[in-house]
């Protein structure tokens, strides 16, 4: 749909809602798998629109939260779960809100029992989310970021064992040591064996990202905070250029894709080099002409914050 000048869908979509409001009518009756992957694809369809409303956004975290064991009942259930908590993480992201979801309903999830490729990335995911959570949900009590050095330090060392205990083949073919250090015309080049490898590294670095912003250092004042603040933007930029490097590398996998365009969306102000801003533009534009993201809005945003 979103290569197509003209969207096709609403007689389709129309006929599914139609569905979904009978469903509604008996929730115990009628909300099993297919409902919730109905509702995911709803959602899914509203993402790729022209305008977010949001409105299956809501549907899908009502669904989850009202029947908790969805996530962890293993087959379609437990699958559209994490398709959805995905969707649940981009909007906390770029909106900068906590998450509409309980993330206790993942906690029982078998990834969190099994080694294979998808559990380890589905493990950063939900790091990703609970760092959202976390920091958000503080964020959102007080007129001023009264996350504690003690939770920020325990979220860190919960991202960082990740990173120690996966697997050796957990990551790209070929990394350079200076990976991200630094814009030099062209992103980082880091093939991966599977697409579902470089999503869950890509997770990795969105958590060290906004674990960097929200650094407790980030607070120093005089000489010692200036020095600290430039260290965290640079290795904000660094995380940043590793994220779009493995979504360029491994476009293969549409759903490395999109990481780029959510931390951009939310965190695109860091990167300061016009060269590199305009890379980024053309990174975004790119996305929407080979999915059909839509990513105008993000450049807008972008190009007034870079203006600023």
């Amino acid at each position: 749909m979103g290569k197509e000048i003209e969207d096709h869908s609403q007689p389709y979509i129309d006929q599914c809602l139609n569905a979904l409001i009978v469903a509604l009518e008996d929730p115990l009756a009628h909300w099993d798998e297919n409902f919730l992957v109905a509702v995911i694809l709803l959602r899914l369809h509203e993402e790729m629109g022209y305008v977010d409303e949001q409105c299956h956004h809501f549907g899908t975290a009502r669904v989850l939260n009202s029947i908790s064991s969805f996530a962890a009942d293993g087959g379609l259930r437990e699958s559209a779960s994490w398709v959805s908590l995905r969707q649940h993480i981009y909007v906390s992201l770029t909106a900068q809100q906590p998450l509409n979801l309980s993330l206790d309903n993942y906690r029982h999830s078998s990834v969190f029992r099994e080694f294979d490729d998808e559990a380890w990335t589905n493990r950063a995911i939900f790091l990703f989310a609970t760092v959202l959570q976390t920091i958000f949900a503080e964020s959102a009590e007080a007129t001023t970021n009264c996350l504690t050095r003690e939770k920020w330090e325990k979220l860190n060392a919960e991202v960082d064992e990740w990173e120690h205990t996966k697997p050796w083949s957990f990551s790209a073919l070929h990394m350079e040591p200076d990976a991200g250090d630094r814009f030099a015309g062209a992103w980082p080049q880091l093939p991966c064996a599977q697409g579902v490898v470089a999503v869950g590294l890509q997770y990795y670095h969105l958590c060290k990202i906004i674990l960097t912003i929200y650094s407790p250092n980030a607070s120093l004042v005089g000489l010692a905070g200036v020095r600290a603040r430039k260290a965290t933007d640079a290795m904000i930029r660094k995380h940043i250029r590793i994220t779009i490097g493995y979504g360029i590398s491994n476009e293969h996998c549409e759903n490395a894709m999109f990481q780029g365009s959510h931390i951009l969306s939310a965190c695109g102000a860091y990167i300061v080099d016009p060269v590199e801003q305009e890379a980024c533009v053309e990174y975004l534009e790119g996305l929407q002409r080979r999915i059909g993201w839509k990513t105008y809005r993000v450049i807008e945003d972008l190009r007034e914050q870079w203006a600023a």
